[in-house]
């Protein structure tokens, strides 16, 4: 099966605005997902027939969610982004021995990149304070677990997976972009693993100790370190480089390992 054609690969923009005089004030803008279209190609399968193929895609397309994945013509970057059909036509076959059948995707996310950007950091004393068993990108870590820089390459700010392996005591982590602070988490409670995910459809809280899973995770936040701060547990990181630092009740004993998990986020490409 091939893709022929493909367009909408772009971004819409809206905007409203108010008249100033002789200028105008935007008061409103959005970007908007545009339909992806284009034709699949069904080619004659080992039995000589485009119809069986056909079938093949009907049935693959029944599961969800649907990911339309596409790579640059230079070979320099490969995304993808989640994706309703909302528009199949069938033909019949061409006498050369192909189907062509139109097919439009309604994009529900911007582009993604297929592989995650991941940054893990230790605080074990026995190599002072520092590890690197790091996929790209990598940085090095203090004993503190502070001051690491987090890089957004996209266009939009994105979610991302925190994750404390090892016995930790109220963890706290805050990220500050220039002199802005823009988010705070913290959890009270002692555990042996905690996860956090604030990508959008999948925010949520794990908790783990002692080898049970926490149930309701949600009620160990601890909002009383809201300070004004507008985003709490489900911080977006901001476009840029932000600064990223963790604390906990145990900070001085805590020998575990903390990994940040994102993916940089398109509106075209």
């Amino acid at each position: 099966v091939f893709l022929s054609g493909p367009s909408g690969l772009g971004f819409t923009s809206v905007y409203s605005s108010e008249r100033l005089g002789s200028s105008e004030l935007i008061t409103y803008s959005d970007t908007r997902h545009p339909d992806v279209s284009g034709t699949l190609m069904f080619y004659l399968d080992s039995n000589g027939f485009t119809y069986n193929e056909y079938q093949n895609f009907i049935q693959f397309i029944k599961y969800k969610p649907l990911e339309l994945h596409y790579k640059t013509p230079n070979q320099m970057g490969s995304y993808y982004s989640e994706v309703l059909i909302t528009k199949l036509e069938k033909t019949e076959n061409t006498k050369t021995g192909y189907m062509q059948c139109p097919i439009t995707f309604h994009r529900v996310t911007n582009w993604l990149n297929d592989e995650d950007f991941t940054i893990i950091l230790t605080n074990s004393r026995e190599d002072s304070g520092k590890n690197y068993p790091l996929e790209r990108p990598y940085y090095y870590a203090g004993t503190d677990l502070s001051n690491t820089p987090i890089i957004v390459r996209g266009t939009d700010s994105v979610g991302f997976i925190f994750e404390v392996d090892g016995r930790v005591v109220d963890p706290y982590f805050s990220l500050t972009q220039g002199n802005e602070r823009y988010g705070i988490c913290k959890i009270t409670g002692t555990y042996d693993y905690v996860m956090i995910n604030s990508n959008d459809y999948s925010e949520s809280i794990y908790l783990e100790k002692d080898g049970s899973v926490i149930a309701n995770p949600e009620q160990y936040q601890d909002f009383s370190i809201r300070d004004g701060i507008a985003y709490l547990t489900w911080v977006k990181l901001k476009v840029g480089e932000s600064v990223f630092s963790f604390n906990s009740g145990n900070i001085d004993t805590f020998n575990g390992k903390i990994t940040i998990k994102y993916k940089n986020s398109y509106i075209s490409v």
